[in-house]
């Protein structure tokens, strides 16, 4: 019993210890904690009194920080890096706040330290980072121990701010980045220059859309206005730039469906003027859609270029937009007036932009200089790169005028300050800062330098840039996550870093586009209640044009393959890493000190490479694209896996599911994972599809794409009753591709041969070799000798491997062929197919009587190495020539899709090269533009042979090897046809080469193999 007593009377003392410790806990958990540091009064401002405290409601938001911020930063980067196996597995829409933000015990926690505190919480945000809390002047300062000051800024005008950093208890404080909205003290600002107005605007009825409609296949400024321009001493490419010429300058798409399927957001602090929008795209012929979104109650202010200025951001963000991707959904966010917005205003627009994730490109043309922010809200930085953060992680790209100022950033918003600063948030490490150049001519005549000289003159501003005050490796908030500058380091780097010490500093820009006002942007602007144009120049231009350059990244077949560019950062830099060249401009003259500041001496100058004038460059977007949209690396993410071919569409029978020809304007979805071979395990990113028309009823077009990606390519042409095949490489979009005919009614028959796909093992990579004959039933080549048409019915076996350069050393696991059927007797097809298997249903080829039809096909091989070709009915002869070969072993290349864009046209007015005539050959570039990489060694083209005045082929070769007997495609006089084609690539150009008469020849680029 005593040792029970003992036990007992231990066992109380140990209680009561306990329950000191943890009374003890619970009250150094209570103790008060401020949270972040005490604002102080911005430069040029003076207190003029006590805030009166029932003269203002206050809207504030406790901003929670993200449960493990370390790790959301590894995911960011994650996510960024094509070496990563989480390379662009973005999350999805609503999942970051069950994967990164707070807890739901850590919300609880800090919503009952605030009503323990006399504030009453609001409904938490949909990522869970944020707590709103509607409240008085009197209750916030009793509840978060601090007072309010009112100011008068430099400028005149008045706001107030805290004196004391806000309290919550210690318990919860650790939570929270920041609470913001106890100050309207912001300087928050547009980047555009004072617009230039150049005249009235013509109206649509003379000069507008129905001008355009017939003559012209991209946005082209109508001709009423052109000659106003021109009438005042302004001319394209001098004193201004088009549309037109801005997206030929930097190689982007021109079409009107440019950007299709893409939604980009516009941050913005004012309202817009619908009908300078309308005017606009009236003279350009667009009908992009325009949306607009209110935030904390929207702007109130009419949009009137004439009352400072305001609308002329929005009419310069969106009409940029507008004119280079006006296939797009352009969304314009909108918060208060930027005179009466606070930064929690600015933090609630940019936090709707990244939690609704409706919208893949974000531009933001509003910045503030750094060290306003770190004077009067400091914590506005930690919160708002939680919200970016947030933004990379769901695969949004977001980009920010790098501001008008050059390296004395707050010179320009304030005027009392020409020390060195840089603008947020182009600094933030998960946003893009876009610097400005001055740009003139175009093509072989283009210039550009650093946007602070004209080339006459100084300019009325600067492209922002230099070392950021913030972001360094001693941030908390940074967290390492602009590593991808390592080994970019400026001119004057290390003048405003402490790299003495080890310390690492965020640099700005990134990257630059034209801002220079003296050959700037065309703008529709209203102007004493009627509509003018005018000429604006800033980094608010340059922005929306890198913007507008990711939208065409997102919408190219590459990025529906592998996902949407998402935070851009990582990506250049590591383009400049590999491929500097083809894909920025260097700019190299010129600095950003802006004269008005009073530097003048160059402090920040442009030179070889990165540079904090103008950070990597221009883009040159077709060398580019392949690195924003590009496979990761490491992986079998390109490469191929055949399957035995089989059909998996035949709307005359029902394969497939449809059992009706597709009509006019119609669109049937196709499941192709899971099917035929191909897996549904989330793997496969593109099928390789044989297709065929039949006996369409109209003249029409057949598009081949990712379902609900948008139908801006043409796969098949036809004429009324034709049969006409073509191969396709189709990105597969969650597990589906999508059939679109632009008219009449046809049927639809599809064999799949193959896919591409992320799996590690078992893929096979592509190795060019030059065409070669491989068999033609006419000469006898390939049959044994025998000379004869391949009968109904009938099958010929063909050896491939140890044949015209392919291997024979058993990792050959399909071969590339142009297979052509000549002069059938009936309706029929041919199926090519493993020479081990038996007799196969699918077709690769689909011809009518007399017909010459020429397709590429590839097809796995046999164990033995061979490939059958089977004739259903009559008899045709058949030529079959290789261009490749896929292999598992190392040696071979990864295949990368790109926006289908023209790499020649014939017919084009501008082509300098007409008609080939017999025996005639051109040779055209075609790594470094239309989106191949500038180290590969094939393309995948679709080639069209159009109205030829005699029965010949094409032969379609490298250029340095010359041309030999084999044929890509086979056409009769008068005939068009079109073929995909898989091409070697040896010195950068391909050349084609005609054998009789004349035809026209366009050639569309698909994709490409690389190392």
């Amino acid at each position: 019993m005593a040792v029970v007593t003992a036990f007992g009377v231990v066992t109380a003392l140990a209680g009561t210890a306990d329950a000191a410790t943890a009374t003890a806990a619970t009250a150094a958990q209570k103790q008060p904690a401020r949270i972040g540091a005490t604002p102080r009064v911005p430069a040029g401002a003076v207190r003029t009194g006590t805030t009166p405290s029932s003269s203002t409601t206050l809207h504030l938001a406790v901003n929670l920080q993200p449960r493990d911020p370390a790790a959301l930063s590894a995911f960011v980067s994650a996510v960024s890096d094509k070496s990563s196996p989480l390379y662009h597995h973005y999350l999805g829409t609503g999942q970051f706040a069950q994967t990164f933000g707070p807890t739901q015990s850590t919300i609880d926690s800090v919503e009952q330290a605030l009503r323990s505190q006399g504030l009453t919480p609001g409904t938490v945000t949909q990522d869970g980072l944020s707590i709103p809390v509607t409240t008085s002047i009197a209750t916030a300062s009793k509840a978060l121990s601090t007072s309010f000051t009112n100011v008068k800024l430099a400028d005149g005008t008045t706001a107030y701010l805290n004196t004391a950093a806000p309290v919550l208890p210690s318990g919860v404080a650790t939570q929270v980045s920041s609470i913001s909205g106890l100050t309207d003290v912001s300087a928050v600002t547009s980047h555009y220059t004072k617009p230039r107005l150049v005249g009235s605007a013509p109206t649509s009825g003379s000069t507008g859309v129905a001008s355009h409609a017939a003559a012209v296949t991209s946005p082209t400024v109508c001709s009423g206005l052109t000659t106003n321009l021109n009438n005042g001493g302004l001319y394209d490419t001098k004193q201004y730039y088009s549309p037109s010429s801005l997206a030929s300058a930097y190689g982007l798409n021109k079409s009107f469906t440019a950007g299709s399927g893409v939604k980009v957001g516009v941050f913005e602090l004012e309202n817009v003027n619908t009908s300078d929008i309308a005017d606009y795209q009236s003279c350009l012929g667009t009908h992009t859609s325009v949306s607009y979104v209110p935030v904390d109650g929207g702007p109130t202010a009419a949009a009137n270029a004439d009352n400072n200025g305001d609308g002329v951001e929005s009419a310069l963000d969106i009409d940029d937009l507008i004119g280079l991707v006006p296939g797009a959904s352009i969304i314009d966010y909108q918060g208060p007036d930027a005179v009466n917005a606070t930064d929690q205003n600015v933090l609630d627009v940019y936090q709707k932009m990244v939690t609704d994730d409706q919208v893949k490109v974000i531009s933001t043309s509003w910045g503030v200089c750094e060290p306003a922010v770190i004077s009067s809200d400091p914590g506005f930085f930690a919160s708002s790169h939680n919200v970016f953060a947030e933004a990379a992680a769901q695969g949004q790209s977001v980009v920010a005028a790098a501001g008008d100022g050059g390296s004395t950033d707050c010179y320009r918003q304030s005027g009392d300050s020409n020390a060195l600063a840089v603008d947020y948030p182009a600094s933030d490490p998960d946003v893009t800062g876009v610097g400005g150049t001055w740009m003139n001519g175009l093509g072989s005549t283009l210039k550009q330098a650093v946007w602070n000289y004209n080339g006459t003159a100084y300019a009325d501003g600067a492209g922002g840039g230099g070392v950021s005050a913030e972001w360094n490796s001693g941030s908390s908030s940074a967290n390492g996550s602009f590593l991808y500058q390592s080994g970019f380091t400026g001119p004057g780097y290390s003048n405003a870093c402490n790299a003495a010490s080890g310390e690492t500093c965020r640099q700005v820009p990134d990257v630059s586009a034209l801002a220079d006002q003296s050959s700037g942007y065309l703008v529709s602007l209203d102007h004493n209640g009627g509509n003018v144009w005018g000429v604006v120049g800033g980094t608010s231009g340059a922005a929306p044009t890198w913007a507008a350059m990711l939208v065409q990244a997102d919408a190219s077949s590459g990025c529906q393959a592998n996902g949407s560019v998402g935070q851009l950062n990582p990506v250049v830099y590591a383009a400049a890493r590999s491929s500097y060249s083809s894909s920025f401009t260097d700019i190299t003259t010129g600095n950003n000190d802006w004269a008005a500041s009073g530097y003048k001496g160059g402090l920040y100058a442009a030179g070889a490479g990165y540079d904090l004038a103008s950070g990597l460059g221009t883009p040159k977007f077709p060398g580019l694209l392949g690195q924003l949209c590009g496979t990761k690396t490491g992986t079998a993410h390109g490469d191929f896996f055949p399957v035995t071919p089989q059909r998996v569409l035949d709307t005359r029978d029902g394969t497939g599911g449809f059992k009706t020809p597709l009509g006019a304007n119609a669109t049937d979805v196709l499941q192709v994972a899971g099917v035929a071979g191909v897996p549904n395990d989330g793997s496969v990113t593109a099928v390789m599809l044989s297709v065929t028309a039949v006996g369409p009823t109209a003249s029409s077009f057949l598009s081949v794409y990712g379902d609900g990606t948008g139908h801006g390519s043409t796969t098949l042409a036809y004429t009324p009753g034709q049969i006409v095949p073509n191969s396709v490489v189709v990105p597969v979009k969650d597990g589906k591709v999508d059939f679109y005919n632009h008219s009449g009614s046809v049927n639809v028959v599809a064999v799949v041969s193959g896919y591409y796909g992320t799996a590690t093992t078992g893929g096979s990579t592509f190795v060019g070799i030059s065409p070669a004959h491989l068999l033609d039933t006419r000469s006898g080549t390939g049959t044994g000798g025998t000379i004869a048409p391949l009968g109904a019915n009938a099958t010929i076996t063909v050896p491939t491997t140890g044949q015209a350069g392919v291997p024979n050393d058993g990792t050959v696991t399909a071969v590339a062929l142009d297979v052509t059927a000549i002069a059938g007797t009936a309706n029929s097809f041919i199926g090519v197919y493993p020479g081990t298997s038996g007799p196969s249903t699918a077709s690769s080829i689909s011809f009518a009587p007399g017909q010459i039809i020429a397709n590429s096909v590839i097809v796995p091989v046999g164990t033995d190495g061979t490939v059958k070709f089977y004739n259903h009915s009559g008899s045709v002869n058949v030529t079959a020539d290789v261009t490749g070969y896929y292999t598992t072993a190392t040696t071979g290349s990864g295949f990368s899709a790109v926006v289908p864009s023209h790499l020649l046209d014939t017919r084009n007015a501008a082509s300098p090269v007409k008609a080939l005539g017999s025996g005639g050959t051109l040779s055209f570039p075609v790594t470094g533009v239309g989106g191949v990489a500038t180290n590969a060694n094939a393309v995948v083209l679709n080639v069209t042979a159009i109205g030829g005045t005699a029965g010949s082929y094409l032969s379609i070769y490298p250029d340095s090897l010359g041309h030999s007997a084999s044929t890509s495609i086979d056409f009769s006089a008068e005939q068009t046809i079109s073929s995909l084609v898989i091409v070697p690539v040896v010195d950068g150009r391909i050349a084609i080469y005609n054998h009789a008469g004349a035809v026209n020849v366009a050639a569309d680029v698909l994709g490409y193999y690389a190392p």
